[in-house]
């Protein structure tokens, strides 16, 4: 598996398109993300390459043009992304995220391997979230997790994750 460090964040979750969910320390997000080069231009300007070193995770095309369902985890206290998990049919991938510093790692997910990366995250997060967050820099939302309000809200990051994805990409109205 692909691993690349970052010092910016990637473009941020769009709240007109993400459902919060509330676990405790943290705050869930599903959102149905559409990335491509007029959002990235909207978001870091001109030089937005340059914020990335000119380095794109394994299997992103030179022209960034992918939507899908990602999953988000927010510090409940301050909002901050952490972690997420951009579930795209093509070039799957997750992030750990220290916006203090800023840090990005990003880590292409095995789809052969490792099945769907919607499946995997979740289990991932039932399972390990507290290492998770720990890696992102973020010991001290990990150490305030309460495991049945996690357990309780990712239920309904699951099913509103798998509505999303049976829904596909949102039509503006109008």
């Amino acid at each position: 598996m692909g691993r690349i460090e970052y010092r910016a964040l990637p473009v941020r979750a769009f709240p007109e398109y993400t459902v919060r969910i509330a676990g405790g320390a943290v705050t869930f997000g599903v959102e149905y993300r559409h990335l491509d080069e007029a959002v990235i231009l909207a978001e870091y300007g001109s030089d937005g390459r340059d914020l990335f070193d000119n380095k794109r995770p394994a299997g992103m095309s030179e022209v960034v043009e992918e939507d899908g369902l990602a999953l988000h985890v927010f510090d409940a206290a301050t909002g901050n992304e952490l972690l997420r998990f951009d579930c795209f049919d093509v070039a799957a991938h997750y992030h750990f995220l220290t916006p203090s510093v800023p840090r990005n790692v990003v880590v292409e997910h095995d789809v052969a391997g490792d099945g769907p990366l919607v499946d995997w995250a979740l289990t991932e997060m039932r399972k390990n979230l507290g290492a998770m967050l720990t890696e992102a820099g973020a010991a001290d939302v990990a150490a305030k997790l309460d495991d049945d309000t996690v357990a309780t809200a990712l239920d309904t990051v699951e099913q509103t994750a798998r509505y999303v994805i049976a829904a596909g990409r949102p039509v503006p109205v109008g």
